[in-house]
């Protein structure tokens, strides 16, 4: 894939172990799951910008929380955590799994 999307992160309470942690499960979503999904964004507008910007800190009980943001094709996806998650893993796959669902019905 020629086109990446832009990347921006924020973390708080989240020791730097955990923020590459965190870099390479967004990397690897990126690369493998959207992979498809991206393809079909940049064919239909080559200039097409695709924005994530996320922020995840963890909380007094050690759980995640977590704000995602996914802009495509000017068009955005907003995605925030009701129930904080207890392995930080979780947190980044369960939001691209719900972006990659919102793509397939677009």
């Amino acid at each position: 894939m020629i086109n990446k999307p832009i990347i921006s992160y924020k973390f708080a309470n989240i020791d730097e172990a955990e923020q590459i942690l965190i870099k390479e499960i967004v990397s690897k979503n990126i690369q493998v799951k959207l992979d498809s999904y991206l393809k079909k964004i940049y064919s239909r507008n080559e200039t097409a910008e695709v924005r994530i910007d996320y922020t995840i800190q963890k909380n007094k009980q050690d759980k995640y929380e977590w704000s995602f943001m996914f802009f495509f094709d000017w068009s955005s996806f907003p995605y925030r955590n009701n129930i904080a998650f207890k392995y930080v893993k979780d947190v980044v796959n369960h939001a691209f799994r719900h972006f990659k669902e919102f793509l397939s019905k677009q």
